[in-house]
């Protein structure tokens, strides 16, 4: 453990304290748990291949965030993805279709780590999140 002194001002301190008392904690195991999640998020637990790809986007723009959280799989994508899936499945499929249904997935699985860290930055940026009712629909 390494220790931090930090200067508050007034009101925060009360407000720290008041919730401190409300909730039964001590004012440090608060402010540690004030100051954990509101980090920005942490590529660590991101495959290896990508963590560089995701601490690039934390200085992204807001707008380039935004582009990247609301992107979709083309439609193509989606409906081979489908089709292979089906056929694998059904035991018809060949070895290179095999790799491309791996590819595939694996595609819409990065896509879709991308997305939610963006969405994590704006988060972090203090982005007002949409509700789900406000995200585009899917393809």
């Amino acid at each position: 453990m390494q220790r931090l002194t930090l200067e508050l001002p007034e009101p925060l301190y009360q407000q720290l304290t008041r919730i401190a008392e409300l909730t039964s904690q001590s004012l440090e195991a608060l402010a540690l748990q004030s100051i954990t999640g509101n980090l920005p998020p942490s590529v660590e637990n991101a495959p290896l291949e990508m963590q560089a790809e995701l601490s690039q986007m934390q200085a992204l723009s807001i707008d380039r965030l935004l582009e990247i959280a609301q992107s979709q799989i083309a439609i193509a994508q989606v409906e081979r993805h489908h089709l292979l899936l089906e056929r694998n499945q059904l035991g018809e499929i060949s070895v290179e279709e095999q790799q491309e249904l791996r590819n595939l997935g694996l595609a819409a699985d990065r896509m879709m780590l991308k997305k939610a860290f963006a969405w994590s930055v704006l988060r972090w940026r203090g982005y007002a999140m949409p509700t789900l009712d406000e995200l585009p629909p899917e393809e």
